[in-house]
């Protein structure tokens, strides 16, 4: 008698789909899904907060469907800025919990949406972000957390536990 060949499938695709989840859970390990922006993309958070005194980290990873545009500032160019494409981001946030604000550390672009090749990395204290004027530095700017911004709101429950 012959074994039939679709449950032998069967049982090797629920095996590969097991293997498949643990991998995967324990290769972002401390990460939790977020949600997502708007269903554009997936948004992880870092479980590991730093808290020093009145202030609290928060890492978040955000991984993009398609591939978007960040800048490269380069003092040579005549427009000063270059863009490159990018699948993924790690960013950094410190929230002030007793006065509710929120400031953008640093984000690194990657290449890919695992994270494995960075392309760029900018810093709130950067001179290219402190001295411009541009909606991309003013993300870096300490600013309150408005009640309207959910993925804000979110973090800074996490953070300010």
């Amino acid at each position: 008698m012959k074994p039939k060949l679709t449950h032998l499938f069967k049982n090797t695709s629920r095996s590969v789909l097991a293997l498949t989840v643990c991998l995967t859970t324990s290769a972002w390990g401390a990460w939790t899904r977020l949600g997502d922006v708007y269903g554009n993309a997936d948004v992880y958070y870092d479980n590991q907060i730093d808290n020093t005194g009145k202030n609290s980290v928060i890492r978040t990873f955000m991984t993009l469907p398609v591939r978007a545009q960040a800048p490269i500032f380069d003092p040579k160019l005549p427009l000063k800025v270059r863009l490159v494409t990018y699948r993924s981001e790690l960013s950094s946030y410190e929230f002030d919990c007793k006065n509710k604000t929120v400031q953008l550390g640093y984000r690194v672009f990657y290449e890919d949406v695992d994270g494995k090749v960075p392309l760029i990395t900018h810093k709130a204290k950067d001179e290219a972000i402190t001295q411009s004027n541009s909606a991309f530095s003013q993300q870096f700017e300490r600013k309150p957390v408005y009640p309207n911004n959910y993925q804000g709101v979110k973090l800074m429950g996490l953070a300010c536990k």
